[in-house]
């Protein structure tokens, strides 16, 4: 069966130009093996742009890697949103829309999507392999585009529709991604950033040295040859215009003949000092707040291409390591053993009534970002994580890795109380790990909760991520 495109319906006043189409509600529900791509409208932009925006943000790979094209009877693409899609069709007519013309172009995209080999997708969440994913199924250099719609100035339009208000800046992630030779930059621009609120728009100020006013004129300095004085120019104008030398009365006719005019000096009108020194001062348009210009924020504004390891920890993710080394210390489960590992235990203790067991849950939160500021280092330190682990736990506790940092722990033959103590003793290790060495704090989040017959695992997982995002 081949692809087809599908309409997205995402408010009342949308047209409908395929048959086959849908809505938000059952977006999810779609088989999207067999969607080629999602055609929006857009004949309002704004609101075409706030449909993709929710698709991008969505979790799983298959849905927000679908390619995007807009659809628009209008031929003006003034708005950096326009470019936020993979594509664009404009038209007079529906049925001079080839459909299958847009499937052909964006087949290598699909196909890209269909080779992830992380069938889990739960590395998905992570914000820099969002990124780094768009980049490789699109093969994809990020272009920075000025625009006074943003107060960091610059966009990548692209990319722009992944992050929330929570994240830090498209150009920052970026910066902080090719930090770790995941991106190679090429070098577009400069830019001087406000260091209060990392807005673009500032206004720079000669200010007066002394009285630190801005009212300051720039004058002209007259060099009266003859006599070698010099001073700023209404000290020699007269009344009708005329210049005459105040030191021997000598009236300055012709320039490059009777004088010149080698420099210009700042005379303050509020404390009337004069020189040619002045302090530039830049006053923010975003806060209203002021800066030395020594002391803004200058970055560096660069088009991106992907490295090589970038394209591996597109495929993979970006903090394997700590899994595969746990998989080695403490000999994972996957999550469907885990389960029926859990499960035979909850009978084993309804049965007889005996003992409890605890199942103990531990999040390493943003554990992503340690890879990205560690770099080779991190692999040391997951090392050292799990030797923490693996101090904490005994050989007869069960280990699944729900996601890259989201671990469940089955601790049979133990109270809840128990648990709790294990997890702290977990947590304080963890934290005095990267106090000590790294001058860092690893957050670790924890949960404790009795085996018992009415256990859902997956659900419990899930309610704990869900809590967790909240």
């Amino acid at each position: 069966m081949n692809k087809q495109p599908v309409q997205l319906i995402f408010a009342d006043t949308n047209h409908h130009y395929l048959s086959s189409k849908t809505n938000w509600h059952d977006l999810l529900a779609l088989d999207w093996e067999q969607v080629s791509y999602i055609a929006i409208d857009a004949s309002d932009i704004d609101d075409a742009y706030e449909a993709l925006l929710r698709i991008r943000q969505l979790g799983s790979a298959n849905i927000y890697l679908r390619p995007l094209i807009f659809i628009s009877r209008e031929s003006k693409e003034l708005s950096w949103k326009w470019k936020a899609a993979d594509g664009v069709i404009n038209f007079k007519n529906e049925a001079q829309i080839d459909w299958s013309f847009w499937a052909e172009q964006v087949e290598s995209y699909n196909r890209w999507i269909k080779k992830l080999t992380d069938e889990d997708e739960s590395v998905d969440g992570h914000l820099t392999v969002k990124i780094l994913r768009m980049l490789v199924s699109r093969n994809l250099i990020a272009e920075p585009l000025a625009t006074t719609d943003m107060v960091s100035g610059f966009i990548y339009p692209k990319l722009q529709p992944f992050f929330t208000l929570k994240d830090m800046g498209v150009v920052q992630m970026l910066a902080y991604l090719e930090k770790q030779q995941l991106l190679i930059p090429s070098f577009i621009d400069k830019a001087h950033f406000c260091n209060h609120c990392d807005s673009a728009f500032l206004n720079f100020k000669e200010t007066c040295p002394q009285c630190h006013s801005h009212d300051l004129e720039t004058l002209e300095l007259i060099h009266h040859f003859k006599c070698a004085h010099t001073a700023d120019i209404t000290q020699f104008k007269q009344n009708d215009g005329s210049l005459v030398c105040p030191k021997c009365d000598q009236t300055l006719t012709h320039i490059g003949v009777d004088y010149d005019k080698p420099s210009t000096v700042n005379k303050c009108r509020t404390c009337s000092y004069v020189g040619q020194d002045s302090e530039v001062v830049a006053q923010c348009y975003q806060c209203g707040k002021k800066t030395n210009s020594e002391h803004l924020e200058v970055r560096r504004i660069n088009r991106y291409n992907i490295s090589s390891i970038g394209i591996n920890a597109a495929y993979y993710g970006l903090d394997t390591y700590f899994t595969n080394i746990l998989e080695t210390e403490l000999q994972l489960l996957s999550l469907r053993e885990f389960e029926l590992f859990t499960n035979i235990e909850a009978a084993r203790i309804e049965r007889y009534k005996k003992s409890e067991s605890s199942l103990a849950i531990v999040q390493l939160i943003e554990l992503e970002k340690v890879y990205l500021a560690l770099g080779s280092k991190a692999k040391q330190v997951f090392s050292e994580l799990a030797s923490i682990f693996k101090a904490v736990f005994r050989e007869s506790d069960v280990i699944t890795a729900y996601n890259e940092s989201i671990f469940a722990v089955l601790m049979t033959e133990t109270s809840k109380d128990s648990a709790d103590i294990a997890l702290n003793r977990l947590s304080e290790s963890v934290k005095q790990l990267f106090s000590q060495n790294f001058d860092s704090l690893q957050e670790v989040s924890t949960k404790s909760i009795l085996v018992n017959a009415e256990l859902d695992i997956k659900r419990v997982l899930d309610n704990f991520l869900n809590a967790q995002e909240n």
